[in-house]
């Protein structure tokens, strides 16, 4: 019998979301984390952000970080700084070259992203949140996180996404889960480890025993 205890799990959230998001996965993984968002300075670099987290949650203990969507561009950048066994991500991508061409096509407006109304959007989309609309999961779950964020992170998160244009390069194994339906960061312009049929972006609440499977395929995996 294996008396090796499991690796910590390090998850970050979606951008315009929070821990909740990994529910599913807090309940199958007793021992994951999920740190919140600390607010950002205003120009504050990815890279500085990174140090940040990483000085918070480094450990000397065996971990796997993770992330959704922008929480795991954050995991790959926080991978170079504390050395995990893998990083996990889940509906993201590895690279900058794999954003949306209409996201890479928005780099020249990144000057004026201070003039983008988040709090008048996050009243628009208040109405998609409520609990009459789960019949449509996707517009449900990010309405819901998203309407609930501090606008000031969800600001500065668009920003860097916009002027990232240098891919970690780590020394572990990268996993990636991704589904087929994922309108935000569409697979076909990503090459993931494995595909979800139908799975939209927020993966870990449309598909959260596909996602179970996977991390524990993945703590296998890494040893």
């Amino acid at each position: 019998m294996n008396s090796q205890p499991e690796p910590r799990l390090i998850f970050f959230s979606a951008l315009a979301a929070n821990a909740n998001i990994f529910v599913p996965q807090k309940l199958a993984f007793p021992q994951l984390v999920v740190p919140s968002w600390p607010v950002p300075a205003s120009q504050e670099s990815l890279a500085a952000y990174c140090d940040r987290i990483a000085e918070q949650y480094g450990t000397e203990e065996p971990c796997i970080l993770g992330g959704a969507s922008f929480g795991g561009i954050v995991a790959l950048h926080v991978a170079q700084l504390v050395k995990p066994k893998a990083v996990i991500l889940m509906g993201s991508i590895r690279s900058p070259h794999e954003l949306p061409k209409a996201v890479r096509g928005c780099r020249r407006l990144k000057p004026f992203l201070f003039m983008l109304p988040i709090r008048s959007l996050q009243l628009f989309f208040m109405p998609f949140a409520k609990h009459r609309l789960r019949c449509l999961p996707a517009v449900y779950g990010f309405s819901r996180y998203f309407v609930q964020a501090n606008p000031r992170v969800i600001q500065w998160s668009l920003a860097r996404v916009l002027d990232w244009d240098v891919a970690p390069q780590l020394d572990c194994p990268v996993f990636h889960i991704h589904g087929d339906r994922d309108w935000i960061l569409p697979m076909r312009y990503t090459r993931p480890t494995k595909i979800v049929a139908g799975g939209s972006h927020l993966l870990t609440l449309s598909h959260p025993n596909v996602v179970n499977d996977f991390i524990r395929e993945v703590i296998l995996q890494a040893g």
